[in-house]
């Protein structure tokens, strides 16, 4: 796990988008045969695409009740 976080590519995430990174990566090496490095990769793109989702849905839901709030 340690060796995984001296890695530059999990550095520059979120704390919240690192720590689900990291899960990600874990859960690929328990179920998949491939590398660690590719493990990582993998689940910085997914983690990354979380966190895209989960701020496009918070964004929405404050426009949604500003726009109630305006009616």
């Amino acid at each position: 796990m340690d060796a995984r976080m001296a890695l530059p590519e999990l550095m520059y995430l979120s704390p919240t988008t690192r720590e689900k990174a990291v899960t990600i990566a874990q859960e690929l090496l328990r179920t998949n045969k491939i590398s660690p490095r590719e493990a990582v990769a993998k689940a910085i793109l997914i983690a990354k695409n979380w966190a895209v989702k989960n701020v496009n849905r918070n964004v929405w839901k404050k426009l949604k009740s500003i726009e109630t709030e305006m009616i």
